[in-house]
């Protein structure tokens, strides 16, 4: 039944998440100017900035948050010039400020980006074998909310039998309450044939906190709830609540080259001896302005998984991809 009708499902929920996702952002006023890739341009004081998102503070609003992959460039101003009075320097007065408008009236701001990774391993001897993977990746930011859609597939041929057939998605949307603090809700979805899943998908909030907020270096922990669901092709069906502990850190080693990791460990609520977690790292180097190539490698571990199926699942892959 689920077999059947897998696909419909999966891209019925793929339409869900990108509606929910259309939950967009706003700009402003300052003393830097950042020219966004679709034209726009937001001014102010840039408060903080990290390898995935810049934030700035103006007039309008406090915590502008920016993804990187919007920035087309940024601007300084030029500081206002200095009079020669005779006796002391004085700094020549601002040019009067211009009316302010309505903010209702105000054009809200869509600051979005995101990227698009392909990869092919094929062979063709006396075994011919062909895997192919693909991710999509777009961020949508709206003042201090984000929004990160994530999908990805993978399917492959080992001699004519498929050795992979599996797609995933998620949907991330978090809200700063402090500078450091932060709530966010996690969802998801997909399904794995090699792995006899039929459907799964997840859902639930939780709190973070970042431990380091620098220009190269980000470092946050988060800690919440999580309903799971899986559907298995031995109509095996589990549906149960699980803790989720994680945390998340990225580092610009160079201005080419990048590294981040992620780590999510979910132990039942009342059983911690079922547990499933999934660990992910990726080096990342820049080939061109908006090309790059990555390296990632991707383990998933559950402890109570379907009938003759492994606990674990170690994948790598390579992939050319392009920013938006």
């Amino acid at each position: 039944m689920f077999l059947r009708s897998r696909h419909r499902i999966a891209a019925l929920w793929l339409a869900a998440v990108a509606l929910a996702c259309l939950s967009v952002t706003s700009a402003t006023a300052q003393q830097s100017i950042i020219h966004l890739r679709n034209g726009d341009r937001i001014t102010g004081v840039i408060i903080s900035e990290n390898t995935n998102s810049m934030v700035l503070s103006n007039s309008l609003s406090a915590n502008i948050v920016i993804p990187q992959q919007s920035i087309a460039r940024r601007e300084s101003v030029t500081a206002p010039p200095l009079v020669n009075t005779g006796m002391a320097v004085a700094v020549a007065p601002a040019p009067a400020p211009a009316p302010k408008t309505n903010a209702a009236a105000r054009k809200p701001l869509l600051v979005w980006g995101g990227e698009i990774q392909l990869g092919a391993d094929l062979g063709f001897s006396e075994k011919n074998r062909q895997l192919y993977t693909g991710r999509a990746k777009v961020n949508l930011t709206y003042d201090g909310l984000r929004n990160l859609l994530d999908y990805s597939f993978s399917y492959g041929r080992n001699d004519g039998i498929v050795s992979a057939n599996r797609m995933d998605g998620s949907l991330k949307s978090d809200y700063d309450l402090t500078r450091r603090l932060y709530v966010y809700n996690l969802a998801g979805g997909g399904f794995d044939e090699i792995r006899k899943i039929d459907l799964r998908y997840e859902t639930g909030p939780g709190l973070g906190y970042h431990l380091v907020r620098r220009t190269n270096f980000v470092f946050k922990t988060e800690a919440g709830v999580n309903y799971q669901a899986q559907y298995l092709a031995d109509d095996t069906e589990t549906e149960k609540f699980f803790f989720r502990f994680a945390e998340e850190a990225g580092w610009k080693i160079t201005p080419k080259l990048s590294f981040d990791e992620k780590f999510e460990f979910f132990p039942q609520v009342g059983n911690f001896g079922i547990y499933r977690f999934r660990f992910e790292s990726n080096v990342r180097y820049s080939l061109l302005n908006n090309l790059f190539f990555t390296v990632t490698v991707i383990d998933q571990y559950d402890s109570n998984p379907a009938q003759d199926v492994g606990p674990n699942d170690l994948q790598v892959r390579s992939t050319i991809g392009v920013k938006f």
